[in-house]
């Protein structure tokens, strides 16, 4: 255990260090000047003519901008024109409200910033935001501005999925709408299931081993889109209530558990006073179709806890409709230049072009791209309304910071792009491989091209390139050797505990580090260099701080994986994987490379940080001094 007088002199020691790497960091930088880029066009290109695309095409020619709507069926409307005129999606939401449908489209129609086109897809897009080209099928090419990915969701095969096709009674929820849309209801007994968790576990029991995987994306869905469903069956079970009246009841709406947000609350309590719709709690266990209907036998919880298989019989079913988006199972048609640009969202969200930020909803990791409506996640049409208005607030803020030469988001209103010294490049291309936004490209002579307007200035391009040709204004590698260099760390005698260096995610690891820092002082065994991201840290870097004064150093970032946080979305993979290929590498320079360690830390770790650092440190110690540390 060190002494009184050791600790002391370390946290002085500590105090000093952090003052001389924060002026060595200042002297390190280099200026900067903005890339300002084009604005070529202000236009937004919506893909989808549904009910999103048709409001974020209004929302965005009400702002001043020229819209260029594209749609790829024959007519505008999509989904909403087979859904009932009345639905519970707008104040005093205890009553089914008018769609006005009609009245969009026409004001759309007239709108004369609106040039809408039928018959046609995106093939290709090129550029960058301000200054897109986008092909579409018919040969045309249009300059735009921005594109918002309003392709919305395309009906499911969910009977098939549960074991349940071919069987007549049995619909599920979007064709049963387009039947009551049509007057094609029978005077009878309509069942509603919202829930169908025990009918899922059957259809896994039997699929193979191939189709396990695709059964299990396809359910992944389904119960995304649970919310939407207990509001719109509740919808369509009401509205066969109010059809007949006099039957008794005329619809029952089972359901396990009913997911209705917020205010939605008063259309459930109304629902409930209607005397031709029963609601009734209870999980089926299986479904079969005879001469006299459609059988459903299920569980229902009953009074005192006490559960009791009943069974119920009816002349329709009506199931859960798992809205997968229209792009599920192909990519969405963005391209840029020569290669393949699938949003990289849609690979980790089930086909959703979802974002894993509340803080930033409608953003996929394409700069000027947005997702809106149900091509992001299942929503209700109010729901599709807000967020395409939202949508289109996002692209202009986009639009406006291209004009500025400066990244809209996370890094809002850095100017500072990075540079690239292509006299020492090997062309490995690792820079474009792992740039998470798509600001990079591949030229003719192999060599990088970068896109201001796409960047965000993360830093992932100069932590990937192994030559360290590629610098920014604020992190380079001179920054980070005289940061490192700027410690005056004390002989072991003066203190004999571990020393370690702690590369802090600006985000949140950093935010967090801080807090820690003025709750309880700064570690005395510890000095801090805050970086942009995981993903920016160059892996020579840690290979200088080992064979300099560190014994050990502590990467704080951003969690990755299942619950990945990276404000960069790849960042904190992309360091653990290099960390992975950089143990070799101190194996051969006689380093072991459990002295490094990744550690996921979120904006509210403070209260446990300093613990973390404490048991870093016995780790250190516990492996020996680092031979190459003070020496």
């Amino acid at each position: 255990m060190p002494t009184l007088e050791q600790t002391l002199t370390a946290a002085r020691l500590a105090r000093h260090d952090c003052l001389s790497m924060a002026v060595a960091r200042l002297l390190a930088q280099q200026p900067s000047t903005a890339q300002v880029t084009p604005v070529n066009s202000f236009r937004l290109l919506v893909l989808g003519g549904g009910w999103t695309g048709l409001t974020a095409a209004l929302a965005a020619a009400r702002c001043g901008l020229s819209v260029l709507l594209v749609e790829k069926s024959e007519t505008l409307g999509g989904a909403a024109r087979f859904l009932p005129s009345e639905l519970p999606c707008a104040a005093p939401w205890d009553e089914a409200v008018p769609l006005r449908l009609e009245e969009l489209l026409q004001t759309v129609q007239e709108h004369p910033s609106i040039r809408i086109i039928l018959g046609a897809e995106l093939a290709s897009l090129d550029g960058q935001p301000g200054d897109f080209w986008a092909t579409l099928t018919d040969g045309s090419r249009h300059a735009c501005g921005s594109v918002l990915l309003a392709t919305g969701w395309r009906p499911s095969t969910t009977l098939d999925m549960l074991g349940l096709g071919g069987l007549a009674p049995v619909v599920t929820a979007w064709d049963f709408a387009r039947r009551l849309r049509e007057d094609r209801i029978p005077a009878a007994h309509i069942l509603f299931l919202t829930d169908t968790r025990e009918l899922e576990r059957q259809a896994l029991d039997r699929a193979t081993e191939t189709e396990r995987p695709v059964l299990e994306r396809r359910l992944r869905q389904l119960h995304a889109a649970h919310g939407v469903n207990s509001l719109g069956m509740l919808s369509l079970a009401r509205a066969v209530a109010e059809c007949f009246p006099e039957r008794r009841p005329a619809s029952t709406l089972l359901f396990r558990q009913m997911t209705l947000s917020g205010i939605r609350e008063r259309y459930y309590r109304k629902a409930q006073a209607h005397p031709a719709l029963r609601l009734a709690r209870g999980e089926a266990l299986a479904v079969a179709v005879d001469a006299g209907g459609v059988r459903l036998r299920l569980r229902q919880a009953g009074l005192g806890g006490s559960d009791g298989t009943t069974e119920l019989t009816a002349d329709m079913l009506v199931l859960p409709e798992s809205m997968p988006p229209a792009g599920d199972g192909c990519p969405l048609p963005v391209t840029e230049g020569n290669r393949a640009a699938i949003l990289p969202e849609c690979s980790r969200f089930d086909g959703y072009a979802a974002s894993n930020f509340i803080c930033f909803p409608y953003e996929t990791r394409r700069t000027g791209i947005a997702a809106a409506g149900c091509a992001r996640e299942p929503q209700t049409l109010d729901s599709c309304a807000e967020d395409a208005q939202g949508a289109v607030l996002a692209l202009l803020r986009d639009m406006r910071a291209v004009a500025h030469g400066t990244s809209p988001h996370p890094r809002s209103g850095d100017g500072a792009c990075p540079q690239f010294e292509l006299s020492r490049c090997t062309r490995c291309n690792r820079c474009v491989e792992e740039c998470p936004f798509g600001a990079l490209e591949v030229d003719a002579e192999g060599l990088p091209r970068h896109f201001p307007g796409r960047c965000r200035r993360c830093g992932t391009c100069f932590g990937a390139c192994p030559e360290r040709v590629i610098s920014l204004a604020e992190q380079n590698m001179r920054m980070g050797q005289d940061v490192m260099d700027a410690a005056s760390l004390p002989p072991a005698a003066a203190c004999p505990r571990p020393l370690a260096l702690v590369l802090a995610c600006e985000n949140d690891a950093l935010p967090a580090l801080r807090e820690a820092q003025a709750r309880w002082g700064a570690h005395p065994a510890v000095r801090v260099m805050g970086v942009r991201c995981l993903g920016s840290v160059n892996m020579q870097w840690l290979v200088d701080a080992l064979t300099g004064k560190y014994d050990g150093v502590l990467l704080l970032g951003c969690a990755d994986g299942e619950d990945a946080q990276c404000h960069f979305g790849t960042g904190s993979a992309l360091c653990r994987q290099r960390l992975h290929n950089l143990a070799e590498t101190l194996h051969e320079r006689g380093l072991d490379a459990r002295r490094v360690r990744l550690e996921p830390t979120g904006r509210d770790a403070a209260p446990v940080l300093t613990d973390r650092l404490d048991q870093f440190l016995e780790r250190l110690a516990a492996l020996g001094p680092n031979p190459f540390a003070r020496a």
